[in-house]
């Protein structure tokens, strides 16, 4: 109750938050305040990457505020992928493909959980059930899935190039599956935890030095998930920029 509080408030006192949720076709506080953010923070990217598209929130934060830029979303839960596309249809510049990306192409199954920001092709960890119980596994689903790589080959991606990576603990695997995508990306947000909260995740640190050796830098949190009793911080979305770029984005 009061995590909503606060959320209310957020939007209370912004108006431009006011005003898009009462046109956005769907409206997150989380999203939009990530993007806003990252517009004032001078990332201004003409390509994004939106990879666990859910039902759009992220793709029309950024359709709005990321000017003139193109959105590709990868949403592959049927039910999240049909609003998907019905919430980004009057936003050309979005394009919606339903598939979940990892390293490998192929029929994977999906665990689709009563909360759908929670489904994953891993299993809930212990602290993931602690702290949401209500998040419960309802079944498990095959989907498609594809790689970064393949999915976007081919595709002339407009510089500078956002990816967006908020896939329930597979964020590793997805970026295994992207070396050739990530030279074409100056920065990417990443969700990732601080402790389990799915079975076989990588979490933060090992993530940072992945990024790392890919040629990342950790810039900063752009967001965060606390513990809905503890305020304990579970998961962070991490902001990295490639090296060598403009590094007013650091400041």
């Amino acid at each position: 109750m009061r995590a909503r509080f606060l959320r209310f408030l957020d939007v209370a006192v912004d108006p431009m938050a006011l005003m898009a949720l009462a046109s956005w076709p769907v409206f997150s506080v989380s999203s939009y305040k990530m993007v806003r953010s990252l517009v004032q923070q001078e990332i201004k990217p003409m390509t994004v990457i939106d990879v666990g598209a859910n039902v759009g929130q992220f793709a029309i934060a950024a359709a709005n505020l990321f000017a003139g830029a193109r959105v590709y979303s990868f949403e592959p839960l049927p039910a999240c992928f049909e609003r998907l596309v019905k919430n980004v249809g009057k936003f050309p510049q979005v394009t919606a493909v339903q598939a979940a990306l990892g390293e490998t192409t192929g029929s994977v199954q999906l665990r689709v959980n009563s909360h759908s920001h929670s489904s994953s092709l891993l299993p809930l960890a212990d602290a993931h059930r602690a702290a949401f119980p209500g998040a419960v596994e309802l079944q498990r689903i095959n989907v498609k899935q594809t790689t970064l790589d393949e999915a976007l080959d081919g595709v002339e991606l407009e510089s500078p190039v956002l990816l967006k990576l908020d896939v329930q603990g597979y964020e590793a695997k997805t970026l295994r599956g992207g070396a050739e995508l990530l030279k074409r990306v100056q920065w990417v947000v990443a969700e990732a935890s601080l402790k389990p909260m799915y079975e076989g995740e990588t979490l933060f640190m090992e993530l940072a030095r992945m990024m790392e050796n890919s040629g990342f830098f950790f810039l900063r949190p752009v967001g965060f998930l606390p513990h809905p009793q503890t305020a304990e911080i579970l998961q962070v979305d991490a902001l990295f920029g490639r090296r060598g770029i403009e590094r007013k984005a650091a400041s």
